[in-house]
């Protein structure tokens, strides 16, 4: 009875493996840091061996884990925007006004620039197929449409104004990546007062008055 007892008492509690445990951490660590050195760098000048330095692991284990290349930048970039997702997500489902979560979006995703998106997918758009490409423009979209449901019923308690949706998403997407140029320190080198700056650009526009059209036309 007693050997019974201790033996119940040092079993090992169920669930996953220690080993594939490992495995998984070792898996998230790598897409990390590959999709930092991507987003600073780009596609090109970052090799398979330099992800394995930074990750102080050798060559092979990132093998273990990714095919290639390829499918671990499309795993990186995957990872990495949803994240975003999630985070855009949590923000702007919280209760306060539709400005000041803007607000609060904008600071996020300037504390962590990185080099032009845009640029980086065109320049390894050869090396990955259609699937792939695919695969991370879904994601990307996944963010736009966080924004797209905000502004959606903003536009229905009429806080803004009945705009499309998605073309306001995808503005104020497109004005958040001036964070990640080196004109970005000369406008402001305060990411929390760029922030505000670019937020408030975009809820009052550049024009004097609301209907003002060139020409003094109203």
């Amino acid at each position: 009875m007693e050997h019974s007892a201790h033996q119940a008492k040092t079993k090992r509690p169920p669930g996953r493996p220690k080993r594939q445990e490992h495995e998984e951490a070792t898996s998230q660590f790598i897409l990390k840091t590959a999709s930092d050195l991507f987003m600073e760098y780009g596609y090109e000048p970052i090799s398979l061996q330099q992800i394995a330095d930074a990750c102080g692991i050798t060559k092979a284990a990132i093998y273990y884990h990714f095919e290639n290349k390829p499918q671990l930048f499309t795993a990186a970039v995957t990872t990495m925007m949803e994240r975003a997702r999630k985070t855009s997500e949590e923000i702007m489902q919280q209760e306060l006004p539709l400005y000041d979560r803007l607000v609060m979006l904008a600071e996020r995703k300037l504390r962590f620039p990185h080099g032009d998106f845009e640029t980086i997918l065109r320049k390894a758009s050869d090396s990955l197929t259609k699937e792939q490409l695919e695969s991370i423009r879904r994601s990307e979209e996944s963010i736009h449409h966080v924004l797209t449901v905000s502004f959606t019923e903003a536009i229905q308690k009429e806080e803004v104004r009945p705009l499309h949706p998605l073309l306001m998403a995808h503005t104020l997407a497109s004005m958040l990546m001036l964070g990640n140029r080196e004109v970005a320190t000369d406008i402001n080198p305060s990411p929390q007062e760029l922030a505000r700056d670019i937020i408030e650009l975009f809820w009052n526009g550049v024009g004097i008055e609301p209907n003002f059209r060139s020409g003094g036309a109203q």
